[in-house]
This record gives structure tokens, sequence and C-alpha cells, in this order.
């Protein structure tokens, strides 16, 4: 389990939970959604008896419900990270009786509880590395040329394959450029094995993405919050193709929401075909690279963890006094 192993190796305990997701209309489905939950229910009791936590923090995927609805029980207070645009929907029943709900962008549609636009929580390795660098100028901005100028291509932990093979191509027909693709473990040998061009780099996967970050003039990236934050966080100019299929088309949301603030372009993950032209398009565009880049960096808080915990603390605090 990929969540296990980055836990662990950066030396924090790790306890799996039994969770489900109470979607759709088939019944079966649903009851044993049901019945993961309840046992996720009692595990989470068993941990929280265990570790007597002052709080509890939820990201708020499905997985979350069953510490949640246990903290609820136990009275612990409880408090949500939302990193989309579109809340999930943990986080929209769990909000209202959440301390506070910690957003990474603004939302779309107001949310019960309280609220608050704090940005995402950053490693701080990517802290350390974005802070080194000044953005897209850095990288050439101010030429015209694309001569060896570097694409990453980043489509989540998973990897995308629509979007590894749409890289293939653009490595194919833009021979002078650099295009570093990180494939996720899933694609890494099919894609390695169709690699026609030599301007074209692989990785299946990192735990240190800044490394491939301070090298990018230019990202092609699903819409997920966190490596848009991350993204943002290097003034990398995007070009943002959402997932089509995410639980209520919150990487839509997020795409808009970086197209809104001028920090990336959005391609329809139909449009794909028209991907070459329009990165070719954008490494001559200094001016409008750069100006991605100034709003990418200008709308993220790199101290958002600093700041949530710092929050956090201020209300436990208080009811101490």
């Amino acid at each position: 389990m990929l969540e296990e192993t980055v836990a662990r190796r950066a030396d924090f305990e790790f306890e799996p939970i039994q969770s489900g997701q109470v979607t759709g209309k088939n019944p079966v489905f649903r009851l044993r959604a049901l019945a993961e939950i309840s046992a996720g229910v009692f595990q989470s009791m068993k941990i929280i008896s265990r570790i007597n936590p002052d709080a509890v923090i939820a990201a708020g995927g499905f997985v979350s419900a069953p510490l949640l609805i246990a903290s609820w029980i136990r009275r612990i207070k409880f408090f949500l990270l939302e990193q989309n645009c579109v809340p999930g929907r943990v986080t929209r029943f769990f909000s209202r009786y959440a301390q506070e709900v910690f957003l990474t962008f603004p939302l779309e549609k107001s949310l019960s509880g309280n609220c608050n636009v704090t940005g995402t929580p950053l490693r701080q390795g990517i802290v350390q590395r974005c802070s080194q660098s000044s953005g897209f100028p850095l990288r050439g901005g101010a030429s015209a040329t694309i001569q060896n100028r570097t694409v990453l291509v980043i489509g989540g932990s998973q990897g995308a394959r629509v979007l590894n093979l749409a890289a293939l191509d653009l490595a194919a027909t833009l021979s002078n450029i650099r295009v570093v693709i990180i494939t996720g473990k899933r694609d890494y040998e099919l894609i390695k094995s169709l690699v026609r061009s030599k301007n074209c780099e692989l990785v299946d996967w990192t735990d240190q993405p800044e490394e491939y970050y301070a090298q990018a003039a230019l990202a092609i990236t699903r819409a997920g919050a966190l490596v848009i934050s991350e993204l943002m966080a290097f003034g990398i100019p995007m070009i943002v193709v959402p997932f089509p299929f995410a639980a209520d088309r919150h990487q839509d949301a997020n795409a808009r929401y970086i197209a809104k603030i001028g920090a990336g372009v959005v391609l329809e993950q139909s449009q794909l075909s028209g991907l070459t032209s329009l990165v070719q398009r954008l490494l001559t565009d200094s001016a409008k690279m750069e100006a991605m880049s100034r709003n990418a960096r200008a709308a993220v808080r790199i101290d958002a963890g600093s700041a949530i915990a710092r929050r956090i603390m201020t209300v436990l605090n208080a009811e101490g006094d």
C-alpha cells in the first residue's frame, strides 16, 4: 500500500482501518459499505482509546468517515482538510460538526461550518526547494525559443495512461524539447516499450517530485489539488487536463480555479489531440508563461502547514483555559 510505505518512510505510525463508499443504487454494495464503515468505527474507537488524542485531523476522503464517527461518539474535537473546490461527501456531512474546515482553494459553493482558505500543507522538501526557485524566468522565460525546455507530465500517484500516451506523441513531434513523464508504476513498462524519441525520459514514481519541478518550464497535469498546489509553489505554468470521471467532477472545478486565477490553461481530455500545438504555442509566448508563473505563486500559501497547526493549537489552548 503506497500510503503505508510513505508514512513509514516518514517515520509515522500507520494504522489501517476499514471503510466503504455508500454510493450507487445497488443495495448489496451499499450494505457491504455500511458493514465496512461499522467495522472501521470499532477499529477507530480502539485507536482513540489507545492514543487518547486531543484532536483528530481528517482529509475528508471516504476512508475518514469511520474515524470521524468515532471522534464524534467520543467527543474528540476534529478538524477537516478539504483540498478541492467541490468538497467531497464526507466533508459536506461532517463540516458542521468540525471545529474548523481548512480549504486549499475557495469553494464553488458554500459549506456549512467554520471554513477558511489556508492552502494545503506541503512537505518541507517542497517548501525548501521552491523557495530557492524564482519561477518561470529562471527557466529561460525571457527567451522566445523552446530549445531544450523541460515539459513535465504528471498524472498523480497512479499515473494517467491517456496523458502518458499523449506525452509520447508530444516528445516525438517536438524534438527540441525535453519531456519528462512520471508514468506511475502501473504503466511504466508499457510506456517504456512505446518510447520512440531520445528526448523522452520516464520516471515510474518519486517521493521527491521537487527535483523535477525545479527543472520544469511547463507542466501537463491532472487536476488533483495537491499536485496543483505543488506546481503553483514552484510557479510552473500548467496545462490542466481534469480526470472526467472524478467524484462530483471535482477535478473540473479545480481546473476552472486554475484558469480563473490565470495560473494555467484547461485542456479537456477529449481535446488531447491538440496538446502538441498548445505546448508549442505556450512555450513561445514568454509573456503568457511569465504571467501564469506569477499568478500561480501569488495564489499559493507555502506556509499552510504551519498556519493550520497554529490555528489548531489556538483552538485547543482556548479550550484548556
